[in-house]
Parts: C-alpha cells; structure tokens; sequence
C-alpha cells in the first residue's frame, strides 16, 4: 500500500478547562493552548490523521444548534490543517469512549410532538425492559430507551439540521477530508431491518454531500455483524469507505489483542469481497485498551456501552504491544489505516464527570498520561509512522482468507461470527 494513503490516526478529545461542567469532550468549552499544543503533538507522533468526535449532544442539546460548538470544532480544524493533519469528524455517534450517549430529547419520553399528544391523550405507557442499558442523555445517565433513530419523523429532521448545519459550515475546510456518520447508534436503537436502516443510511449520506462534505465513511461494529437487522459492510460500501471497530464483542470472547483486530479486519473485508466481487479497503478503528491508572490494575468492575461489565487493564507496556501488533499486522493486511481509540488519558480529578465516571475506555485508553508523559504506546505508534514515512515495512499482502458465504453468514450472523472466530484462533 502506498504510505501517503494509509491512514495512521487517533481520536482526540479537546482539553476542557477546570471550571467547566457537563459531559467530557465539548466542543463548547476548550483549553485553546492545549489544543493547539496537542495537535502539534499527535503530528510529532507521526500521525496523518485525527479524529475529532462532535457530540450529537453538544451540537444540538435542544432545539437550536450550539454555535459555540462549531466555533470550537472549526477552532480545531485550523489547528489540524496548519500542522498537516487530515481530519475525520464524527457525527452523529451513538457512543462515548464506552458509553452509549445521545442527546436527551433523543432517549424515552421527550419530543414536543409527545407532550402535544400528551395534552389530548395523556401519556403514553412505556414499557421499560429490565435490562435496558443506561445511555448517557446529554450529561445524565437515563433508562430509557431511545426513540426510533432511523425512522421517526422528529428524529430525522434533527438529523438533517445536524448535517445541514454542520457540513454546511465547515465542508469546506481543508483539514474536513471525511465525515463519519452514525457510528455506534445501533448500540443505543436497534433498527427494525436491514433494510430500513440501509435506506436510512443512504439518505443520510445523499444530505451529507448535498450539504459538501467531500468524503464519508460508515462503521460497522462486532455487535452489528452478529445481527441480521443491521447496517452491513456493502449498504455502507455502496455509498462511501467502510470503518470496522476494533471494541470487540466479548461474549464472544474476543478480547483487545492485534489478533482480534485482524480478524474483525478480514472479515468485513471478506464480506466486501464476497458481495460485492472485488476488494474493498477498511479501516480499522478504537484499536487500543484502557491501563492501569490511579491504583486500579488487573480485572475491575466498570460498565460497557450501559451495561456492568469487569474491565481488564492493562500494564503500560502490554497497551504498547498490542498497538505495535495491531499497526504492523493491519498494515500488512491491507488495512486502509488504523484509528486508535484515545490520544490523551482523563486526570483523576476528572473522573467525576461522565462518561469518565462510569467508563475506564475513557480514562485510560489513550497514549499518553494526563501530564503529558508519552506512555509506551506512544513511543509503538512513532516507531511504526517512522517506518511507514521510510517505506520500510514489508509490503501489504492483503487480509487472510475466510471460508465465507454471504448468504449463510447473514442467515445466522452470530453463529457464523463464533465459527469463524474459533476457526481463526485455532489457526
């Protein structure tokens, strides 16, 4: 693969200043310097790509659009392109760093045509399931399930407003190579089929180039190719560049190591390849794992996209090795880039403040500590970028072959994932 097109990146999240409230990773509410100063790093580090989250939340929190989210974000953008970074903007997600998170009119009982009904009708009943996930709704955590992301008439105009607003204001800017769309939202809505949700997917995409964004790219996750009524690689593919996440699906047992990664890789790749009869270049993101940090090590008790789950942290140096193993071999498979999952680690004293108090993805996941300290993994992804620049590793081979029939595979998604995935291990 040619090294100017292979995409070396990670997330950032803008460093909030000490007397702001609310939810992490706004927009609204930056230290300038840091930006500025962290920006210049993540392109020290060797990486060509940053990718900035605009939370649906902080963009939109009600019915007006934050202007001073944009500000921010377009703040970034300057930043990114003068020190030569390419930047992949995340809208409309589902998730944050570990939580499920929408904007709180999006989640249970809170869109003005509701209470209008309301006023005639009375309320209506809902049934809440036992273990419905908690989703972070702006910067509380609710039980509620979310509206019909992909349907409701409500939710969809506040979709477009986003995208109008958005793209419309800043597709234009150099640094704004590609736009992410919706990822994680089936996490927090299941859709009713495939097929609705790829219709909804297609109309998004259609909006968001009307509105100039020059590139787009969906995401698929392991949650959604264990499901039938999902967004699949070739609805995607079919209008844009395809992301697999690399958070993995763990009653599977598929665990954070470069060998999971890889095989998430290989099979949405084979996927494409199968159902669409030539190949398709994915990019691999959220590659890392959370640390030890603030006297936690080893098997914690946390939560997982809403739900309570036992956290493994890893030492440093195993964070370090699995991003060395995961960019060599990705890289070697043909992968159109790697996106890591965090660039800065949260500080303790922020740990109070969602989604850090629930999620240790987004204390400790990131490459570097709250000080500024380069953690291992930093020093894994230098090394890497500077081979990369030198065009000293091995050439791409393409990712490994997988006995694969789209027809079986969709016919019991979840089934075929654990075959292959023993298959895999056992290889």
């Amino acid at each position: 693969m040619d090294t100017q097109q292979f995409s070396l990146g990670v997330t950032y999240w803008p460093r909030r200043r000490r007397s702001a409230e609310g939810t992490l990773n706004t927009w609204g509410e930056i230290d300038q310097g840091a930006l500025c100063a962290e920006l210049e790093h993540i392109a020290d580090l060797g990486c060509t790509t940053v990718r900035l989250e605009l939370r649906w939340a902080d963009v939109l929190p009600g019915t007006r659009v934050n202007t001073a989210a944009l500000r921010g974000l377009e703040r970034a953008l300057d930043y990114a392109h003068d020190r030569g970074l390419r930047a992949v903007i995340a809208l409309l997600g589902g998730s944050l760093g570990g939580a499920l998170h929408l904007p709180p009119w999006a989640v249970g009982y809170r869109l003005p045509g509701d209470i209008t009904q309301a006023r005639r009708l009375g309320p209506p009943v809902m049934i809440v399931s036992a273990d419905q996930p908690a989703i972070l709704a702006g910067d509380r955590y609710m039980r509620e399930p979310a509206r019909d992301l992909f349907g409701e008439p409500e939710i969809l105009e506040a979709q477009r407003l986003v995208l109008r607003e958005v793209i419309g204001n800043l597709g234009a800017h150099p640094a704004a190579t590609v736009w992410q769309l919706g990822a994680d939202l089936e996490r927090v809505r299941r859709p009713a089929s495939a097929r609705v949700i790829a219709n909804w997917w297609a109309d998004l995409v259609q909006r968001a180039r009307d509105h100039g964004a020059r590139a787009c790219v969906g995401s698929v996750s392991p949650l959604n190719l264990g499901r039938r009524e999902s967004l699949r690689p070739t609805a995607i593919a079919s209008a844009c560049q395809v992301t697999v996440s690399a958070t993995p699906l763990y009653s599977l047992g598929l665990g954070e190591t470069a060998r999971a990664a890889s095989f998430l890789h290989a099979l949405v790749a084979g996927l494409l390849s199968a159902e669409t009869g030539h190949s398709i270049s994915v990019t691999v993101g959220e590659v890392g794992m959370p640390t030890a940090t603030g006297g936690a090590s080893g098997l914690v008790s946390g939560e997982r996209f809403g739900r309570p789950a036992s956290i493994a942290l890893a030492e440093e140096d195993q964070q370090a090795t699995l991003i060395e193993e995961a960019l060599a071999s990705l890289h070697r498979e043909g992968a159109a880039g790697v996106w890591l999952a965090h660039y800065a680690d949260i500080s303790p004293e922020l740990w109070h403040i969602a989604p850090a108090d629930r999620s240790w993805w987004a204390r400790s996941a990131g490459l570097v500590a709250p000080d500024g300290r380069e953690k291992p993994a930093a020093a894994a992804v230098r090394t890497f970028a500077a081979r990369l620049r030198a065009g000293k590793l091995p050439a791409s081979a393409g990712p490994p072959t997988l006995p694969l029939d789209p027809e079986r595979y969709w016919r019991d998604p979840a089934t075929e994932l654990w075959k292959l995935w023993a298959d895999w291990q056992r290889t």
